[in-house]
């Protein structure tokens, strides 16, 4: 996907400049503002489409560089950056009959993509028309190619993949409300349901992905690291696993690794050695160095690199999907800066994070020590 990305740009940058010649950058222009159209179309017309359709639009990031402001619920996370261009969301379902709501909404963005780059071609009578019909629509072409990644689900694999989906990956989609409604709980802390609601599902699908996740994530919440990662560690010699699933395996294997580690519960040389690997792994297979920050600042604490510890646990924290997450990631600049002996910095961070997640083991094991010093 990596390099038709590249021959798209390359040929809307020689295509743009070869029918502007005599004004290109003005042309040029026009096909930035065109690249920005095509993106913020396709995520537009993915949020219309889940209001429409009942998905769940579980968060919205809006702009790039540093957060501004964030709205943060159990269910929902709306951020606000400092440069407000281009925005992302995140979608899951809510209600029974996630698969065929979920290609609907897909259906629907491919669409209203397609509209809007039509409706840029009104413009070719300037060198800026030019640039913005040539890139908004090569824009749309390419989210059209069926793309199901770590780090990007494209809109033509939710429009033309998805319908052909048979199996587990079905049963995935369609056991997710409830899957959510236990990641609900959790993030409110509510683990007694969280637990509940894994139960009821275990009994019905115990090898659905996201029910194993629910239970790894309970586990945690409970400090159970030990146990935690004996089951995610489980699921790393399944055979029915995708690439982009076995990527987000390999990357909460790490992940629960670093806690057993930090809680005393599992055995610094091991634990971290074996984050590595599996993180390693996690990349090879198409995860995002990005989204593992946090993984890699608590490790990083671990080994006494407290400054890097803050600068990744910062990163992982602007990016944060959920409250819960964001919390996490601010109690390890806590325990960074507490480990410099600076409590004071320490204690503001622990402020924010008591008020996004109070309930976490985390949260509150930090905020008693510093009210003890």
């Amino acid at each position: 996907m990596t390099v038709v990305r590249w021959a798209a740009t390359a040929l809307v940058v020689a295509g743009t400049i070869a029918w502007t010649l005599s004004d290109f950058l003005l042309g040029l222009t026009g096909a930035l503002a065109g690249l920005l159209l095509g993106l913020a179309a396709a995520q537009g017309g993915l949020a219309l489409g889940a209001v429409l359709f009942g998905l769940r639009i579980t968060n919205v990031i809006i702009g790039v560089g540093s957060e501004v402001k964030a709205w943060t619920s159990p269910t929902r996370r709306v951020v606000l950056r400092s440069i407000p261009v281009l925005a992302t969301i995140g979608l899951s379902g809510r209600k029974p009959g996630v698969r065929r709501r979920t290609v609907l909404t897909g259906v629907f963005a491919a669409v209203l993509g397609a509209a809007v780059a039509a409706a840029t071609w009104l413009t070719v009578g300037t060198a800026f028309g030019k640039g913005l019909a040539l890139a908004t629509t090569a824009c749309f072409l390419v989210q059209l190619v069926p793309v199901e990644k770590p780090a990007y689900v494209s809109i033509g694999w939710f429009a033309f993949s998805l319908p052909r989906l048979t199996g587990r990956r079905v049963a995935e989609l369609e056991a997710r409300p409830r899957v959510m409604a236990g990641m609900d709980a959790y993030h409110r802390g509510d683990l007694d349901e969280a637990e509940r609601i894994h139960e009821d599902l275990a009994r019905e699908h115990p090898d659905l992905l996201t029910v194993v996740g629910l239970e790894v994530a309970t586990r945690c919440a409970r400090e159970k690291y030990l146990e935690a990662l004996q089951t995610v560690i489980a699921l790393n010699g399944r055979e029915d696993l995708g690439e982009r699933e076995l990527a987000f395996v390999l990357a909460t294997t790490a992940g629960v690794a670093v806690y057993a580690v930090e809680a005393g519960q599992f055995p610094a040389e091991v634990g971290l050695e074996t984050a590595r690997s599996m993180l390693g792994n996690a990349y090879r297979a198409g995860y995002p160095k990005s989204r593992s920050n946090g993984t890699l600042a608590i490790m990083a604490l671990l080994e006494g690199d407290t400054a890097t510890a803050r600068q990744l646990a910062g990163y992982a924290a602007e990016a944060s999907e959920s409250g819960t997450d964001r919390a996490d990631d601010l109690v390890t600049i806590a325990r960074a800066w507490m480990a410099d002996g600076d409590n004071a910095k320490a204690r503001e961070l622990v402020t924010e994070a008591h008020e996004l997640a109070g309930w976490s083991p985390r949260v509150a094991a930090t905020r008693a020590r510093l009210q003890i010093s």
